[in-house]
């Protein structure tokens, strides 16, 4: 499974770009119980659901879900913004998730961390096709309609 930030990691996720997400490492652990709550979600009702794996295997890259939950070069990194509907983003293997979005509660994580892992099988950030994956990886009630890579409001924050 994709593997966790914390200072002994000794991680270095990437740097931010000007005004953009951070990759750090967890160090509140109050946040990283609710990330190690939405990994069980993850682990226990999603990873091995035939629909997720179908839905995964659509995307550009053409891995499963399980495949892409398995890969160990991914990382699951800290962002500090709290800026409303800013969740997470990713830049290669390199998924943030924000306290926002940490802050919300283990669901919103686990949709946080999917949406994120559709990006990183290839879903664009022009289109609604990561948020999708939401339908068929057993989390339809956290979909949002709005999210067209990331969430489309006034802010113009969100998943990227």
């Amino acid at each position: 499974m994709p593997r966790i930030n914390t200072p002994n990691s000794k991680h270095n996720g990437p740097a931010p770009l000007a005004g953009g997400h951070q990759y750090l490492p967890y160090t509140d652990a109050l946040f990283l119980t609710t990330l190690q709550s939405a990994i069980h979600i993850i682990d226990t009702r999603i990873y091995g659901d035939a629909r997720c794996d179908k839905a995964f295997k659509a995307l550009p890259a053409g891995r499963t879900f399980a495949q892409i939950w398995m890969d160990i070069s991914i990382w699951i990194n800290f962002d500090p913004s709290r800026q409303y509907g800013d969740y997470g983003a990713k830049r290669g293997n390199d998924i943030t998730i924000t306290a926002f979005s940490l802050e919300m509660g283990r669901w919103t994580v686990a949709a946080t961390l999917i949406h994120e892992l559709a990006h990183v099988n290839g879903a664009p950030g022009n289109t609604h096709q990561a948020e999708a994956t939401l339908q068929n990886c057993l989390l339809p009630g956290l979909e949002d309609p709005t999210i067209i890579g990331k969430l489309l409001h006034s802010t113009n924050a969100g998943f990227a």
